[in-house]
């Protein structure tokens, strides 16, 4: 009887801690448009062609769900409960749309996912080598990117954008990485410009 009872206590004991040891929820997380400096002009560009941007590449370890963090020179954190509400290459794609079109004329940015067309674009190819985080929401980002005008030459460039830390963090990554990109969009706004 005593060893019956000894087995129901370790039971009862283990489903308790079972039951007080679940994982913390899992955050999800988006960026988002960063508004220009100075407001897109409001007459379109009618003799310009417009530009689409492509679908971007981004480095291998940055490719997943959770969201990676720099710790140290050869050190990153995977986040196990910070996660991206949509796949990143992607949520870059768009957002680097956005910011474009907003300082951009109406009419120069092709929606990324629109239906074939005939009519000429200029592709503007990225690839994401860097793009980090860490605790303080310091963020860098190192992008390669290339033009290409059907009726000129094309061209590319590296840009290398630092966002300095911010004080306090908290769980504000994704919008210090959002402003990273608007950082990004600012300087190819320029190239699309003297395209």
């Amino acid at each position: 009887m005593t060893r019956m009872w000894l087995r129901s206590i370790v039971f009862l004991g283990c489903c308790a801690l079972f039951a007080c040891g679940s994982s913390p929820p899992t955050r999800f997380y988006i960026l988002n448009e960063i508004a220009p400096a100075t407001p897109a002009p409001t007459a379109t560009a009618s003799n310009q062609i417009p530009v689409r941007v492509e679908p971007v590449s981004i480095a291998p370890e940055l490719d997943r769900p959770e969201i990676v963090s720099r710790i140290g020179a050869n050190r990153v954190r995977v986040a196990g409960f910070d996660r991206w509400a949509a796949p990143l290459p992607e949520q870059i794609r768009q957002i680097l749309s956005d910011d474009l079109a907003a300082r951009l004329a109406p009419g120069l940015v092709a929606e990324p996912n629109e239906s074939s067309t005939k009519d000429p674009r200029r592709l503007l190819t990225i690839a994401i080598d860097e793009f980090y985080g860490d605790d303080s929401c310091a963020v860098s980002l190192r992008a390669s990117w290339s033009l290409t005008n059907p009726q000129a030459a094309g061209q590319h460039g590296t840009e290398q954008v630092q966002v300095p830390a911010s004080a306090p963090c908290g769980g504000e990554l994704a919008a210090a990485m959002s402003r990273a990109l608007g950082v990004l969009a600012d300087r190819l706004d320029v190239v699309i410009r003297a395209d």
